[in-house]
């Protein structure tokens, strides 16, 4: 957006006017490779608060958040089968500031 603000010579949005554009009621649900991508960028700019890198249930537990958010907020539901396909994240080959981090499609 704020790209987008520049190349039409405009001023750059805040978060108030993303947040308006972005999320309000009847937004349609991202597809599931945007909402991969969106955990990829968190799993990769996040911490964790016991052990360095965040684990697989605190990456869950945050998808829940994210997709009862969303839902709240939009009124429109991410569909189930998107929603089990991120659950399916691994961390196992994981390296900060690495690109070995996947978020699997198969079933382990």
């Amino acid at each position: 957006m704020q790209e987008d603000a520049l190349q039409r010579d405009l001023p750059a949005p805040d978060e108030t006017y993303a947040r308006h554009h972005c999320l309000h009621q009847g937004v349609e649900a991202p597809d599931l490779a945007t909402i991969k991508d969106f955990f990829r960028f968190f799993i990769a700019t996040s911490c964790g608060k016991i052990v360095t890198k965040p684990t697989v249930d605190s990456i869950n537990t945050n998808a829940e958040w994210f997709f009862a958010g969303f839902t709240r907020i939009t009124g429109t539901e991410i569909n189930e089968k998107d929603r089990a396909e991120v659950y399916k994240v691994s961390t196992l080959s994981y390296k900060r500031g690495g690109s070995n981090l996947m978020v699997s499609s198969g079933s382990g």
